[in-house]
């Protein structure tokens, strides 16, 4: 049958097919440290990815990083942000742009945002967090940590 997923207990539950209303599905949000572009292909090689940083003291500045996410089932020019989070709630880093996949919603949208000079000022789990509008996509977390 298509159109539905069979369940292992002998029921079928519908698939809903997606609307233009319907946010953007996010299927990777990453933090590295470099991102290389080849500029014939457009593929995209991710270096030094992490979960951490370690800093002195608080504050902190992080030179430089980049966040990464993949966008698909784009139906129409979606606003996408990406919002760093601190543990209390703050929102450290707003960065607001536009996401199109070129009227093809099976394709795949590749994000990539450098941040420079970075102000770190709590320990703790921080977010990156994806949104389209209010709409949260997808979320990820990455520590905050004094050293020595």
């Amino acid at each position: 049958m298509i159109g539905a997923f069979h369940g292992g207990s002998g029921y079928t539950l519908p698939m809903s097919q997606p609307t233009l209303s319907d946010p953007p599905v996010c299927v990777a949000v990453i933090i590295c440290n470099e991102i290389i572009e080849d500029k014939r292909s457009s593929n995209k090689t991710l270096v030094g990815l992490f979960n951490a940083i370690a800093v002195p003291a608080l504050p902190a500045t992080h030179p430089r990083l980049f966040l990464f996410a993949s966008l698909t089932d784009i139906r129409e020019d979606a606003s996408v942000s990406f919002s760093l989070r601190a543990p209390s709630g703050h929102e450290a880093l707003r960065i607001d742009g536009i996401a199109g996949s070129g009227g093809d919603p099976l394709a795949v949208v590749d994000l990539v945002v450098e941040v420079v000079g970075l102000n770190i000022t709590e320990e703790g789990v921080h977010f990156v967090d994806v949104l389209c509008g209010d709409t949260l996509l997808s979320s990820r977390r990455f520590t905050v940590t004094r050293r020595g």
